[in-house]
Formats: C-alpha cells, structure tokens, sequence
C-alpha cells in the first residue's frame, strides 16, 4: 500500500487527502500530520470566533469542482442557518458563512471518507507538528515534534502558514507583555484587553477587520486606530455573483482576460489592459470588480510569464492594492466599521510602524507617515494584522533545506514547484515524490490562497501525481 504523509491539516491539506481517496485506483494509506485536535482548521479555519467568516458567499466553497453545491446542501442539511441566522445578508440574498463551519464541513468529510471511500484507503490524523524530513533508502522519513518518525513514499507539503512574525522594532519586553496579542486568530485571543483599553492594530486588511468586529461584539469602547503604510481597507463585496458563470470561469482552458489581450502580456500591457477594461466597464454602466475578477481568473498563467524583476515590482508596488479587490470584506463586517468609524471610535490611517516599547502596562509606539516625519502615541494593547508567515521560517523548512528537498522560491513567497506541483530539490530538479499545494506554491502560481484556486489545482494535478511511481535506487 502505498504510503502519503501529508504536512498541514488545513483546508489544503485535507482537500489533498479527500482527491487522493477519491481518485485513486489502489488503496492508498494517507496520513495527516497536523497539530490542531481536528483536521480542515488550520490557521484560516481554525478558529472559533463567530464573527470571522468566510469573505465569499458559500456557493464559492468548492471541494468537488464537478458537485458544485455540496457545502451548500451540507450547510442546509446542518442547519446553519438557523445556528447562525446573521450568515444571511437580505440586501443581497448571500450567505457568508463562518470559518468554524468550513473547519467542521472538511473534518466531517475526512472522517466520512476514512470510514468508506471509493479506493478502500485507510486516512488518519497523526496529532503532532513535523520538524524534519530526511530520504532513506526506501522513501522519506517525517520526524515530529515528539520524536514520532514517520515513513512515506511521497510526501506532499500542504501547511499554509505560521502565526504572524513580531516586527524588528518591537522589544522584548513589550513582545511579552500580556498587551501585545501577536495570533488575533486565535481562539481566546481578544478576550484579553479591557473594553476602555486603546488599541493600535498593525494592518488594515481582512485580519484587522475581523479583529474590529470581533472587539465590537465583546463591548469594546475604547479607540481602535488601524495603520497600514499605504492605509489600504478591503473593499465590500458587492452584488451577488453569478456562481454558475464564476465557476464556468474557473474552469474554462482560456480566461477570458487572455483571451481579449493575449497570452503573453508583461507586467505593464496587464495594466493597461485592466484600466481598459475597468473603464470600459464603467461607461458601460457595469460593475468595475468584474474587470479586477478576470484578471484573477487569469493571474496563474500571467504570473509565469513574467521577469522576475516583474514579479518583485508587482509585490513591492501593486500587491496592496490587488489585495483590497481580491480579498474583499462580508458586508456583516463591512456594517460594524462603517457605524464604529462614523462615531470616530475607529481611525484608518496610513502610517508605518517602526517600534515599540514598554513603560509600565503602556506601549509606547513609533510610527512615520510621509511628510510628518516620526511621532510616538500611547496604547494599551497591540494586535499584529499582518497575516501568517510562510513555511520558510520554520524548523521544518530548514529542514528540508538542509535534506536537499526543497529549496525557496526566488522571491521568498514559498518553495519552487513545476506546473504539476513538484517540489524542485536543491539543483532545481522536481521531485516524483515531494510535492506541494496551497499558499507555498504562490512563487510559482502568483494567486494560490483561495478555496476555489486551490480545488481546481487538486482536482487537476491529483490523476497525474498518482500516476507518478517514484523510481528507487
């Protein structure tokens, strides 16, 4: 039988497990290794705060891009919304669920399939966090965190990320300050500052709007100053989608972006050609985020094609404000900092963090913004919103350095892979027996984070890495 070991029990991980079992011809011994109680969490799911929710109605939470409304009859046969009758917004007919709900919708279907599957192959969760990874003779071997050792025959990397990493200018001390909340996502996080307590969160993306909706539902009447160094916030939703042209986007061999500028475009012809088509939708009288969308369709055949010196100047330059459109805000979190900004509790502002101290039970903080120069201001707690590392700064990943398994990507998004998701050995080699999914392949892919990207890749790379026997010596 031959034998997987999966690295992350996230929603990419546990998609991975799901399109192994479903796809293969043998049966397969498919193992988790994830150190959360349950898999299908991880850090975007596995939460349990009710007021993070799933930026994208839940029509868009595809696990089998042939079923497309399965979470939807799971989320109607589980009652949902009567758990949680808030997920409805009746200005648009959309339901956006909360996180927790995806995390129980994947761990039930693990545990469905580990119970049957079409393949007769045996799924576990081996509790536990995998610090290194070496060849032998047969195979691969995972060591955990407890000392367990693992053997595999191919090993697929599928963790999404760590908790945030503390900035440079944040001191010790004030790094283990109870004040200083550096995981917002985490369960329990935010019941720590009191509800009079000034709060300074360092970013203004999805994360710091959660934060915010979180804070509000727990009383909080302090200020809330938000800082980013562009001062970029999410953009709402919108009107409802069409789900069943998203998808039939999603899916087609051509985006349609491609195929009205071409395939070959450079960094700027896709810029030009996203103002054409945003003006063009505006004079039309349409809706300007269907424009952006095309180009998200499209983003994992442009990214390839890009110099490297393209890529850099993407992230260091428009990245921010791709991620306002992509990544956009529940209408239900929308409301709560449209009312806390009007009564001037909340404050956007562009500002870049640079320090932090303490002086008793107050961080003292510095910040510069453009022309003002610096400046200090007081807070009571702080919360970092800038979102989850990647694999490259963890035990693990240097270990697989050191192994020759796996090198970073050019630009430190992940590790490099091919276009079927094998991860590259020291010399550039891929490998028939390591590959890779989800946010580590974003070096590669460009725009490989959400539910629907990461399904399709699943579902068109499993067959093939199936097939793939790894030749031993």
């Amino acid at each position: 039988m031959r034998r997987f070991i999966i690295l992350g029990g996230g929603f990419t991980g546990a998609a991975t497990a799901i399109q192994l079992a479903r796809h293969a011809t043998d049966p397969l011994d498919i193992c988790i290794v994830e150190p959360r109680e349950t898999v299908g969490g991880g850090i975007a799911y596995g939460g349990n705060d009710p007021d993070h929710r799933v930026n994208g109605t839940h029509e868009l939470l595809i696990l089998f891009p042939e079923d497309l409304g399965h979470f939807a009859r799971w989320y109607a046969a589980d009652r949902g919304l009567e758990r949680d009758p808030e997920a409805f917004w009746p200005a648009t007919g959309v339901t956006f669920v909360r996180r927790s709900d995806v995390r129980r919708y994947l761990g039930g279907m693990v545990a469905e399939l580990a119970r049957e599957n079409p393949s007769g192959s045996r799924i576990r969760h081996q509790r536990g966090r995998a610090v290194a990874v070496a060849r032998q003779t047969k195979g691969l071997k995972v060591t955990l965190e407890d000392g367990l050792v693992l053997d595999a025959d191919t090993l697929v990397l599928a963790a999404a990320g760590q908790s945030p990493s503390v900035p440079r200018g944040v001191s010790a001390k004030a790094a283990g300050a109870p004040g200083f909340i550096a995981d917002p996502l985490r369960s329990g996080a935010l019941d720590g500052p009191d509800r009079d307590a000034s709060v300074l969160l360092v970013g203004t993306g999805l994360t710091a709007a959660d934060v915010i909706a979180s804070l509000a539902r727990r009383g909080h009447r302090g200020p809330i100053c938000a800082i980013s160094r562009r001062g970029l916030r999410p953009q709402p939703q919108g009107a409802a989608p069409d789900i069943a042209k998203l998808v039939e986007r999603l899916a087609r061999p051509m985006p349609r972006f491609l195929e009205r500028h071409g395939s070959k475009l450079t960094l700027m012809q896709t810029y030009r050609a996203l103002r054409a088509d945003l003006a063009l939708a505006e004079a039309q009288g349409g809706d300007a985020k269907s424009a952006f969308d095309d180009v998200r369709d499209a983003a994992a055949r442009l990214w390839p094609g890009y110099s490297l010196e393209e890529q850099g100047r993407f992230l260091r330059h428009l990245k921010p404000w791709y991620d306002v459109y992509r990544y956009r805000m529940v209408p239900q979190t929308g409301a709560v900092l449209d009312h806390l900004e009007s009564t001037g509790q909340l404050t956007f502002r562009r500002s870049r963090f640079l320090r932090a101290d303490l002086d008793g039970s107050e961080f003292v903080v510095t910040m510069s913004g453009g022309s003002e120069g610096d400046w200090t201001e007081r807070f009571d707690a702080i919360v970092l919103c800038t979102g989850p590392r990647t694999l490259d700064h963890s035990p693990l990943f240097a270990s697989l350095q050191e192994a020759g398994i796996a090198r970073p990507d050019l630009l430190g998004l992940g590790i490099e892979v091919d276009a079927e998701n094998r991860v590259h050995d020291r010399d550039g080699r891929p490998q028939d027996d390591v590959f890779a999914y989800g946010l580590l392949t974003r070096g590669a892919f460009g725009d490989m984070t959400a539910i629907p990207q990461i399904a399709f890749r699943l579902n068109a790379t499993i067959p093939a890495l199936l097939r793939r026997r790894p030749v031993r010596f």
